[in-house]
């Protein structure tokens, strides 16, 4: 049987949501069946962690601006290695892939992790530019509910190409790996701290100060309060908020109440150190970061963003809060400290919904089907 050879295009391999959906896939697609190849236009730390697992890695430069030697580059590499689909993640990467693409007679599939990039897409000269790819193109597909809809209503003639496949987690990967007191002993935690953790690089759409400015409300009533940060930000990038997250832990007198650990790809060990995940963005796709946590058992609290509210139900499967309403999430921060066992019946709710509807399998076996017959059963975009 011959092997379907798929090619993931990705901006960077620096670990992102969208990376660490990529590096989920490759790793988990049928081996008799796939043969999987990444390209990005910038590396970062999952370069030689992909090249384990891929039968090679590229990383095509990239100047400023319209690169029409980059569009050559891809198309090489789909000719040379006989790529027979092309997944671009993100619409930089999908226009750069559209030329090798047609002119090679290759599958072309789109999928988006970000509502803000659909809409800033559709307002922008490339809005018309993708309106005309997709006459081309296999697929789109959207992460999330709030995405596809998003496609599906800005390019109405086009929604038999569009697709939803929602993320998906390993749950055996987020078992414990470790014992909660050897890992918080590590970062100089005691089991009286009440530990609220983030998994996310710092970017101002992440919102971290947000959960600062929280923690800084109840800084004189609860010393016990400690914030985790998984995640670093990166240089030349517009985004980056890591030093204004620093600041502002500086100006409140935080420093002993947040440890800030940088890059880290032990994430499942870390998470067993939690006593709640938050993720105070302003907007987001389906963030894997919050299946990742739920997997885990930790209770879940989020900003009420599409995204988010797909998978954390208010007091059910977990908490939300108003956008950027840190005095809303410090009444819920107090509220959990106070009552252990509410924190601990949420969490417990959140792992079965996603063992229930965000488990690796289904979602890995949709991409699959997609790649091979171009087509996500079951998950095409209603007209």
């Amino acid at each position: 049987m011959q092997k379907t050879r798929v090619l993931f295009v990705l901006p960077q391999l620096d670990a992102g949501g969208s990376e660490r959906v990529v590096f989920d896939l490759a790793r988990s697609l049928d081996p008799g069946k796939f043969e999987v190849f990444v390209a990005a236009f910038k590396a970062g730390v999952l370069v030689e962690p992909l090249r384990a697992i891929c039968q090679d890695v590229f990383i095509i430069e990239k100047k400023q601006g319209l690169d029409i030697s980059a569009m050559v580059k891809v198309a090489n590499i789909v000719k040379k290695y006989g790529i027979d689909v092309v997944n671009a993640h993100h619409y930089m990467p999908c226009f750069y892939s559209f030329l090798g693409t047609k002119v090679h007679g290759k599958k072309l599939i789109y999928t988006e992790h970000s509502v803000p990039e659909v809409e800033n897409l559709a307002n922008c000269f490339h809005g018309k530019v993708f309106h005309w790819m997709l006459y081309g193109m296999d697929g789109v597909v959207g992460v999330s509910k709030a995405i596809t809809e998003r496609f599906r209503g800005r390019y109405s003639r086009h929604t038999q190409k569009i697709h939803q496949i929602v993320n998906g987690v390993d749950i055996e990967k987020f078992r414990a790996k470790g014992t909660r007191e050897s890992i918080r002993s590590t970062w100089r935690l005691t089991d009286d701290h009440f530990v609220v953790g983030t998994v996310a690089n710092f970017r101002k759409v992440k919102n971290h100060v947000c959960l600062v400015r929280a923690a800084g409300r109840l800084k004189d009533t609860h010393p016990q309060l400690r914030l985790f940060f998984v995640g670093t930000g990166f240089a030349g990038d517009a985004e980056n908020s890591e030093h204004q997250v620093r600041t502002l832990i500086h100006e409140l007198g935080l420093q002993d109440r947040v440890i800030l650990t940088g890059y880290r790809d032990n994430i499942p060990e870390l998470l067993a150190a939690f006593d709640a995940f938050c993720l105070p963005s302003f907007s987001e796709g389906l963030p894997v970061s919050v299946l990742e946590a739920m997997a885990a058992g930790v209770l879940v609290i989020g900003s009420d963003v599409a995204g988010i509210s797909e998978v954390v139900s208010h007091r059910k499967t977990g908490l939300l809060f108003p956008v950027d309403d840190d005095e809303r999430l410090a009444l819920l921060l107090k509220e959990q400290m106070a009552d252990p066992r509410n924190s601990a019946i949420l969490a417990a709710n959140g792992l079965r919904f996603v063992d229930k509807d965000h488990s690796s399998k289904r979602w890995v076996q949709q991409y699959e089907d997609f790649f091979i017959n171009g087509a996500a059963v079951g998950h095409r975009a209603k007209v």
